[in-house]
């Protein structure tokens, strides 16, 4: 999560007065928001979002709404004009951004020609399909598909070795399920029952609109991802890296999996020259898929295929197909009553094809080099306070509060956008057909990256495009990364005081530097090495102390049979809580250089932690949030503010919570890690 940029003015048209619309209250705190008949020392959440969540219901063609979707809304505007301006100007050069970005969204919106196309660009693929008679040339196609963009039974990426973060490794890793986790399987509640029913109907559906109705495959394809995902690692074990380093030599992993063939994937993807050895991050995953491969017949294998191939291709082809798949994925699946509209859907579909491109001309509309300076010097504060808490903790030994400083020492910051974009001159966009458009994308992002192998780390690289709204830390790089989508109220407000972003943008900061030491990010140490750096009683303490916060956490229920699960979403909840503690340390020592006043009756504390809560405010459907609890390693909004700030005791202080209010926790229970 990131800071506020301010458009320029040519854009203004376009846009609400965002000070206008978010900032109620000279400080910057939505007052509209606020529910004043709930006792915040009860529920903290409702209080500070109260009254906006009650008149904010989810609209149709969503299926959760709240602060990123309102910051989101706002880009759209902008992206949404770069778009119609890049597709009506059919002199831009050939090969240049523009011509391509614009291209693009030109065939997006040609639903006629898509209607007109039909399935037809889906059939060759369709018809490589048929040709496969043994496993040779199984894994063949698989490579093809694989370089295209098309899943199917497992992923292959390059990326940097967790152990050598000098350098760049392959990994292969579990995949090929339709559905979203491996859980969604093998559950017995009558939810998960009545989901795996839809997506049989749906596979039945898709093969009659894809007019091969005459060849049944929704029973193939349900045998294979089943027996796939039963070997496939949870949700909660994929957290732990350690388990999933299994560094093999090429001859190891060909003696390991005889059946997957991988010397012919590897030589149609093209990598057979740049691997001696490479990562199989869960090793009994591909056991079982060696086995299933050997023992299933041709035509199961084929059927699974197909059914990998329509299904990527979906959202790509005529109108009947795209509302199908809207209807298992976004209707089942999350709770979405409706499509969003065209303009809308061609937005995300150029951040996944063309993102980079699209963020180019983004920026040039709306960053400005102030932001950037704004929000690095409140990085500089927060960080300045993370090295006083550290050497204030008294259950961390010197040894390793040595090494813990070393880390924070060496973060790098990214701030709005890549310094050097990525190089688009080998993307052909044509006028042929969205989805052969896609594969393109596809195959030019898989050459680009399987590029990497054999070169120095690339640190000028970014995992996240310049419109997204959302930040990140990268553990084997030891950055944190700010996109300049995210610089806008209520994250960031120009115009606020000092406790509402210390409390909104500072708790995003401080909670990505966190990410360096939570439970995961602690495993790696200064240089980006997945490595132990603790002292052995050091780990024992600081585990201890997580697993209060776990425990806290499981006991959040959405519903009988729903509840948080703590250990999935650990490493984010120590974030959280670490996030808004450093946080608050950075604004206490600010207000020692410029002390704060009352404002609208709130003190200068109080309107830190109503920051906080209100960039979680959040209306979110049933059906989306069984997905969030099973899939998402983020608690709901309600939980990140009701579980860090029930640990807080300067909340408690703020708010006067006393014993008995449904905020108290007592202090014997409370985490408190960082």
């Amino acid at each position: 999560m990131k800071k506020v940029i301010l458009p320029a003015s040519i854009l203004m048209s376009l846009l609400i007065n965002t000070a206008a619309v978010n900032k109620k209250d000279p400080s910057g705190i939505d007052l509209k928001a606020i529910d004043k008949t709930i006792n915040p020392a009860d529920d903290f959440y409702q209080y500070a979002n109260g009254t906006w969540l009650r008149e904010n219901p989810v609209p149709a063609s969503e299926s959760k709404w709240g602060s990123f979707n309102i910051v989101g809304e706002r880009n759209n505007l902008i992206l949404k004009n770069i778009l119609e301006e890049a597709a009506a100007d059919r002199t831009a050069p050939k090969g240049s951004g523009k011509q391509k970005v614009g291209t693009f969204y030109r065939l997006f919106l040609d639903t006629i020609k898509r209607d007109q196309q039909g399935v037809k660009p889906v059939l060759a693929d369709l018809k490589i399909i048929d040709k496969i008679d043994n496993n040779y040339n199984l894994m063949e196609v698989v490579g093809r598909f694989h370089r295209k963009g098309i899943r199917c039974f497992f992923n292959y990426s390059v990326g940097q070795d967790l152990k050598n973060s000098t350098s760049y490794i392959s990994y292969i890793s579990q995949g090929g399920l339709g559905l979203p986790d491996r859980d969604y399987y093998f559950k017995t509640d009558k939810k998960s029952e009545d989901t795996r029913t839809e997506y049989i109907k749906h596979i039945v559906k898709m093969t009659e609109l894809f007019e091969i109705g005459n060849m049944p495959i929704e029973n193939e394809v349900m045998a294979i991802e089943k027996t796939l995902a039963l070997k496939a690692m949870t949700r909660t074990e994929r957290r732990n890296q350690e388990k999933q380093y299994n560094k093999k030599s090429l001859q190891e992993l060909l003696k390991l999996y005889p059946d997957l063939q991988f010397e012919t994937y590897f030589k149609t993807i093209g990598v057979s020259s740049k691997i001696d050895s490479l990562i199989v991050s869960q090793p009994d995953f591909f056991e079982n898929l060696n086995s299933t491969l050997k023992t299933t017949s041709i035509p199961v294998i084929k059927a699974y295929l197909r059914w990998c191939v329509m299904n990527n291709a979906a959202g790509y082809l005529d109108s009947r197909i795209e509302k199908q798949n809207f209807y298992f994925y976004s209707t089942v699946l999350s709770g979405t009553k409706e499509q969003k509209p065209m303009w809308k859907r061609g937005i995300a579909a150029a951040n996944g094809i063309v993102g980079e491109l699209l963020g180019q001309l983004f920026v040039a509309k709306t960053f400005t080099p102030d932001s950037k300076k704004r929000v690095n010097a409140m990085v500089n504060d927060i960080v300045e306070a993370f090295k006083v808490r550290l050497n204030q903790l008294e259950w961390m030994s010197e040894s390793t509060r040595e090494k813990a400083q070393v880390k924070l020492a060496s973060f790098n910051r990214k701030f709005g956008y890549p310094d050097k974009w990525k190089d688009y001159s080998t993307l052909e966009i044509k006028e042929d057909s969205y989805l052969e458009n896609s594969y393109r994308a596809g195959e030019f992002g898989f050459n680009d990256m399987i590029s990497n192998l054999g070169k120095p780390i690339d640190r000028g690289r970014w995992g996240m495009l310049p419109q997204t709204v959302n930040a990140y830390y990268s553990p084997t790089l030891n950055e944190i990364v700010f996109p300049a989508a995210i610089m806008q109220p209520p994250f960031f407000d120009a115009s606020a005081d000092d406790a509402v972003n210390y409390g909104s943008i500072g708790a995003v900061i401080g909670h990505e530097l966190t990410h360096g030491f939570d439970d995961q990010g602690a495993k790696y140490g200064a240089d980006g090495n997945l490595k132990s750096w603790w002292t052995e009683e050091d780990k024992k303490l600081f585990e201890a102390k997580t697993k209060v916060l776990a425990n806290q956490y499981n006991q959040y229920f959405v519903s009988d049979s729903l509840h948080v699960n703590g250990e999935l979403t650990l490493g984010e909840n120590i974030a959280d809580l670490g996030g808004l503690t450093i946080a608050y340390e950075a604004y206490q020592m600010r207000l020692k250089k410029n002390p704060g006043v009352v404002i609208n009756g709130f003190t200068p504390e109080q309107r830190f932690f109503i920051g906080f809560a209100q960039i979680w405010k959040n209306n979110i459907r049933p059906e989306a949030m069984r997905q969030l609890i099973l899939t998402d390693p983020h608690s709901p909004g309600i939980y990140r503010v009701f579980g860090s700030l029930s640990n807080m005791p300067e909340f408690y202080a703020a708010f006067g919570v006393k014993e008995g209010a449904m905020m108290y926790r007592k202090p014997d229970e409370r985490a408190n890690i960082w």
